[in-house]
């Protein structure tokens, strides 16, 4: 038994790995990414997902699964205790979770979700890609917000790596970014102190 396992939730079905299910399954052999598109699907035929860990991924014979529309997820974070912050790999019921929230069913997904201690964490984590997610209309549109959204994580690093540097004016002697430099004295400005410091004694 695993902490984030769907036998953790009392209203969800086990099926067998022969038996058919026509709603949308989660599963590595899909060739889509699950999207708003597939809200019909879910409502009428229910949500489904392969129940494994990663490390038995590989042995389990998916490819025998007799399923109607397997779905891929798009990018996301993990937020379980044994796979935190790592993208893509979440557990069963974050996988859940954000399949409902894609398609619509918000409320589901907090459902889902509030029988775990870190739970609401999840959402939290990926809330700004799952709701620019949950407004796309279809599996396309999922992976253009997908890779948009990459693509300014990866600009936000770069500028942060070369921030600090470059803030530097090198052009400046005995330059110290963490030391306030000393304002500059004209040698008539110096004169003209001495002359009052002077009179006033």
């Amino acid at each position: 038994h695993r902490e984030g396992s769907l036998h953790d939730l009392e209203f969800s079905s086990l099926f067998g790995l022969t038996q058919r299910f026509a709603g949308v399954v989660l599963s590595p052999t899909g060739t889509m990414t699950v999207s708003p598109a597939d809200r019909h699907i879910i409502d009428k035929f229910g949500l489904c997902v392969v129940d494994c860990s990663w490390a038995e991924l590989e042995a389990t014979p998916i490819s025998r699964l007799k399923i109607g529309y397997p779905r891929l997820l798009p990018f996301l974070v993990a937020a379980n205790p044994v796979n935190y912050g790592k993208p893509w790999k979440l557990t069963c019921v974050e996988a859940f979770a954000a399949a409902y929230y894609i398609a619509g069913f918000k409320e589901q997904a907090g459902v889902v979700l509030s029988k775990f201690k870190w739970g609401s964490n999840f959402l939290t984590l990926n809330h700004e890609m799952l709701e620019e997610y949950s407004v796309c209309s279809d599996a396309a549109e999922v992976i253009e917000a997908q890779n948009k959204y990459l693509a300014r994580c990866e600009e936000e690093v770069k500028e942060r790596s070369t921030q600090d540097m470059c803030d530097i004016d090198m052009s400046v002697e005995n330059c110290n970014p963490n030391r306030q430099i000393e304002p500059e004295y004209s040698s008539s400005e110096e004169e003209e102190e001495e002359t009052s410091e002077e009179e006033e004694e």
